[in-house]
Formats: C-alpha cells, structure tokens, sequence
C-alpha cells in the first residue's frame, strides 16, 4: 500500500530552499588595501609674495593599487635634498615662507590606509623677487653736537612686496627738498655733519635685489644749538730761540655741546692778565715773539657756528733764557737810480730778515757800499729802508750790502752783494710843463704837447720818451710815446693827449741812449685827468 507524503506547502519549500543554499555558500572575507599609485610630477606657478601655488592630480587605480585618500608635499631648495613636509594637503596647495628669487623642488606623495607612495619626480620652478614695502617713518632723537640719531623697523611683507634686504636714507634742510643720500644704513643711523639749531627732514627707503621701496613719510627735528666745549688745558713746550709750542687737543662733543671747527689761543706775561689774542689757531702752534727767561700764561678756545667755549685753564712755561742773538742778514730787493731826473742817486731797498732758533729780530740797518768791485766801503749807520745814496758820478756801478743791528752785542752778517748803476743822464722839465689838471683823451694842457732837456751825464742821448702810468716809482716800458729834438739845446718834445680814462696818473720824461736802453729818468707830481 503506498506511503502518504504531504505536499510541501510554500512555506516548507522556503525553509529547506534556505536550509540548502546555508550550507553551500559562507560569507569570504575581506580584500587587503592596496598602497596607491605615486602621484605625477606637481605643476608649479607663481603665487603673491614669492609663493608657489602646487597643483597635482589623484593617480589612477588599477589591480595592485588602490585609490589615494590624502597626499604629502616636501620642497627643498633645488639641487640640495634638505626637505621641508608637510603631510595631509590637498591639491591645489599654497607653498610660502620661501625665498624670494630661489629656485625650489617640489615633490608630492599619496597616501591611503595601506600606506604611502614613492614620491613624484621632481618639480623645480624659480619665486618671484618683488620689490620691498617702504619704511614707516622714522624716530628722530638728538645726537652728539648737531648730529641726529635716526631710528627706524623693516616693513613688513605680504603678497605683492618681499623682504627689505637694505635701507638707504636722505635728508635735507626742512622743506627745502634738497636731498643729501646715504646708501647702505643701518638702523640706528648717526647723521652728522648738520648745521646746528636747523630743521631736518629724513627719509629711509627699503631696498632688496628686485628694486627700492618709495621713500617713507617725512619725519622732521631740529639740531641742538650748542657751542663747543671747552679745550683741556694746553702742553707747552720750548721752541727755538724764546717761542713756545703749544699743543692741545679737540673737546668732546655730547648731546648740549657741537664739535669744534676752531680754537682762539691768548698768552700774556704770567699773572699780568693782558692777554695777547690769536685767532684761527690749529694744534701745534708756535707761539714766538715772547721775551726770553719769562713766564708766559696761555689759554685756549674753541669755536664752532654757535659760538665761542669758556678760555681753558691757564698754562704757564718760561722760555728759554739766552741770547740776545744776532739777526739774520737782509736781502736786498733793488737798487735802482730814482726818477727825480739826476744822476747822482741809487735807492735801496730790502726786507727784514727772518727770525730763527738763534737768530733774533733786527731793530736796525747799516748800509755800504763801494764802487763796483774795488770792496772799499763807506758805511752809513741807523738807516732805514728805502734809503737813498747820494752824491755819485753818473753811470757808476756800485755794489750795496746791508747790515741788520739789534741788542744783541754783535751786529748781523753783511748781506749779499747787490749792484746798481746811476742814470748816465740828468734830465730837467723844459718850457713845456703839463698843467696838473688835464681833460681826458684831449691835446694836454697848456701847450698841447711837453718839453724835456735830457743832457749827458755822461751818457750821449739819442732818443726820448714820454708815458703816462699810474705809478710814480715803476719805469713804464710800455705806451712809449717818442719824442723829437725840438731846436732847443738838448731840447726833446713831443704833442700828444691827456689819457683816455679819467684818474691819478704820471707823466714820465724818459732818456735813451744809442742802445735804446733808458739812460735818465724824470716822473712829474700827479696829475689829475678828469
């Protein structure tokens, strides 16, 4: 008989469907994460400031690496591998903080829960050099003397102005705009040189290898307006003969005192108070002229465009007991025949001699003199210069020497031997005397023209000169006007006219001989031209 085997409802049939496919199928496990590819080679520009702006794009994935779920940067100066990461950045990515005008490597790694990445080739790109941003201004504050102190901070960078690398600064009389520049300063920055108790304006300007800032705002002070200080006392010491030297040194400049730009130095016989002044004085000074074996007190001042300092305290030396030494012998500068138109003169001139180490000043002078050459002299006593030897024949030579004197008990060497010749001619006015007045560029007054009667003396005259000079005691040797032999015994005249510019002139009567050289000489009295 069969067996009875109940149809399987829906339910059922579910049950064991489940039942079947439970024991056929266990859940596999998880798939390993796989390390993702390295990133390609960053794109690298220019961002504000001298940044760079990094841009890059997320690898592909494939069957042995995974997707990237970060990235990692590091930069290097390039070439120098010394890098700088910066890890969990995102693609595009601001790199700053750099150098400006450097060049930079870039590199980029992805990461993900596997791991990290080999790094990307390498990116290198230059920043950008931008100019510095100017200076605020700048603080001012009082200096030694006159100077100023000029104080300033670097500015500050941002996207479009890099790093100040240096300063310069300028400065003028207040609104004056006339810049002196200073390049290369550092803050603080000592301005010397300014005239005291004036207003300064300064400037300072940023500088960095791309160029130089605008100059900052104006700032403005006025210098201090103090004199000098005043000098320590001198050091004196024994110069030659009874001088002194008298040494000293520059006062110190603070912030009420200037620097001193001179010195005023006073002495006087030690305790008197009747101070001798000299003025303009630089450090040694020879003082001489002093008395000898005598105290001498001696101060100091120093100056500057404010003013004067107090004297220094005195300093006293005796000089050096000794003497009185014999002068130095004079030196002739001329001996010449006058031109008062005789023949019987020379004037002699000389200057006093130096006063040295064993050499005093001369209070005196003696003259001699001789035929040239024959040394037998005739000595004249207590002249002074110029002086006039008479009583000579015409066209003599004769040698002059002089002779300085002082208290000394000896009298000073004869100088060197100096020659002079008398005129060979005398030479007088003629009828024909030009009036003491004359009008300018007109025929001269009385008679149009002048007479002279030059004779030989014992020179033979040959020809004749007249000239107008400004000089009564120079022979002219231009602006000869020739004169002609008038009838007259020895007789010369000539017409001509007054100068052509009114003044003080002189009218010169000049004799020649048959070389042409001027024999005699007459100058008139001055003679006014209007």
């Amino acid at each position: 008989m069969p067996v009875y085997r109940p149809t399987p409802t829906p339910a059922h049939r579910q049950t064991a469907t489940m039942r079947a496919y439970g024991a056929r199928n266990t859940p596999a496990a998880a798939p390993t994460p796989l390390i993702a590819n390295t990133p390609g080679a960053a794109s690298l520009a220019q961002a504000p400031g001298g940044a760079l702006t990094v841009t890059w794009v997320a690898p592909a994935i494939d069957t042995t690496h995974d997707a990237a779920t970060g990235f990692n940067l590091r930069s290097s100066p390039a070439g120098a591998a010394t890098w700088t990461t910066v890890s969990g950045v995102t693609s595009p990515y601001l790199l700053s903080g750099l150098p400006a005008g450097s060049a930079i490597d870039v590199q980029v790694q992805s990461a993900n829960g596997a791991g990290t990445s080999a790094w990307s080739a390498t990116s290198t790109l230059t920043t950008a050099t931008g100019e510095p941003n100017p200076p605020n201004a700048a603080i001012l504050t009082q200096g030694p003397g006159s100077s100023l102190t000029v104080i300033w901070t670097a500015p500050a960078t941002d996207s479009t102005h890099d790093t100040a690398t240096g300063f310069n600064l300028r400065s003028s009389p207040s609104g004056a705009g006339t810049w002196t520049t200073v390049s290369n300063v550092v803050s603080p920055y000592i301005l010397s040189g300014l005239a005291a108790g004036a207003a300064i304006d300064v400037q300072t300007e940023s500088t960095n290898a791309a160029g130089s800032s605008a100059w900052s705002v104006t700032s403005t002070i006025t210098t201090a307006t103090g004199g000098p200080n005043t000098p320590g006392a001198a050091s004196l010491a024994q110069g030659a003969g009874s001088s002194l030297t008298v040494t000293w040194t520059a006062p110190a400049a603070d912030s009420t005192h200037g620097a001193a730009t001179g010195y005023n130095l006073q002495s006087s016989p030690s305790g008197a108070g009747t101070w001798t002044i000299v003025s303009g004085v630089t450090s040694p000074y020879t003082l001489s002229g002093l008395a000898s074996g005598a105290a001498i007190d001696v101060q100091i001042q120093s100056t500057n465009a404010a003013g004067t300092s107090a004297w220094s305290a005195t300093s006293t030396l005796t000089t050096a007991a000794g003497g009185p030494y014999a002068p130095n012998a004079p030196v002739i500068a001329s001996v010449a025949p006058p031109p008062d138109g005789t023949n019987s003169k020379l004037t002699v001139t000389w200057a006093a001699p130096v006063v040295d180490a064993t050499h005093g000043a001369a209070t005196g002078y003696n003259l001699r003199s001789s035929p040239s050459g024959a040394g037998t002299w005739t000595t004249v006593s207590g002249v002074t210069s110029p002086y006039t030897l008479a009583g000579l024949a015409g066209a003599t030579a004769i040698d002059i020497e002089v002779q300085a004197t002082s208290a000394a008990a000896s009298p000073g060497a004869w100088s060197a031997i100096t020659t002079g010749t008398s005129w060979g001619v005398t030479v007088v006015p003629g009828n024909w005397v030009a009036a003491a007045t004359q009008v300018h560029g007109t025929s001269v007054a009385p008679n149009g023209g002048i007479q002279m009667t030059a004779t030989a003396a014992p020179t033979a005259v040959t020809g004749g000169n007249f000239a107008w000079s400004a000089s009564a005691s120079t022979l002219p040797t231009t602006g000869l006007i020739a004169a002609s032999t008038d009838g007259q015994t020895n007789g010369w005249g000539q017409y001509f006219n007054a100068p052509a510019t009114a003044g003080t002139y002189y009218l010169w009567m000049l004799a020649q001989s048959a070389s042409g050289t001027t024999t005699g000489a007459l100058v008139t009295s001055a003679i006014t031209v209007s």
